[in-house]
């Protein structure tokens, strides 16, 4: 079992060997190029930060080193404090949303109301009414990315995140980061094409593509594209096999 000090300093080692900059190695993994710098130097960012274990892991993979990461458990500790904190301004949030939903009802009933009092409305306009509010909306943890003339997307492809997971991807040519966290959903629209350069955390990751769904058994995945036809990785359109 190898610590993150030791396992920091292997790997810039490796990549020395390698005649590489942190810039070849951001440019692959997409890990910033000062965070590659505190893997490799900075105990103290190696014991404090609650994704330093994660984003080593990264390294060593890419590196193909043959090494076992030593668990510590006041990193666990700590990520699982970032996610009790997420998690609870998500249920903040969806109850800041509830009361907005709430009080846009009450505006919208008292409204009708005094618009309606004394008179004879048609029957038609209480049916308007009742389908105004009753029209459902989005999921909570949807999240749409569309170009701002999304009138003419016509393609879209949904992801979800069984764990963490950041993407680099150029939809229609136009650089998108992307990083989702645990049971988050993402649509993405685009009129031609998209291409996913770097996907971080792979295997945690569900495309759905048409009905049809595509998952990676790799950590991490470069170079997936997407059009009208389906998912391409390596020359295997992915969706067509899991068809």
């Amino acid at each position: 079992m190898t610590d993150l000090i030791t396992a920091g300093k292997l790997c810039k080692e490796e990549r020395e060997k390698r005649g590489l900059s942190r810039k070849d190695i951001h440019n692959i993994t997409k890990i910033p190029v000062d965070i590659i710098k505190r893997l490799e130097e900075d105990e103290n960012y190696l014991r404090k930060d609650p994704y330093a274990y994660f984003l080593m892991k990264v390294l060593i993979d890419y590196y193909q080193l043959n090494i076992k990461l030593e668990k510590n458990h006041e990193t666990d500790k700590r990520v699982e404090s970032v996610r009790k904190v997420e998690d609870a301004e998500e249920r903040q949030g969806f109850l800041v949303r509830l009361f907005k939903t709430v009080f846009v009802f009450l505006v919208g009933f008292i409204f009708f109301f005094i618009s309606t009092s004394g008179k004879n409305k048609k029957e038609s306009s209480i049916t308007e009414f009742l389908h105004l509010i009753s029209t459902p909306q989005p999921e909570n943890n949807w999240i749409e990315i569309k170009d701002g003339n999304s009138k003419n997307d016509i393609q879209k492809i949904s992801l979800k995140a069984n764990d963490y997971v950041w993407i680099t991807a150029y939809i229609d040519g136009k650089e998108k980061v992307i990083k989702m966290k645990k049971g988050q959903k993402v649509k993405l629209f685009f009129k031609h094409k998209i291409k996913f350069e770097t996907i971080g955390n792979a295997k945690n990751l569900v495309i759905l593509f048409d009905n049809k769904k595509v998952d990676f058994e790799k950590k991490v995945v470069h170079n997936l594209y997407v059009d009208g036809d389906g998912v391409f990785y390596n020359g295997y359109n992915l969706a067509k096999e899991e068809s």
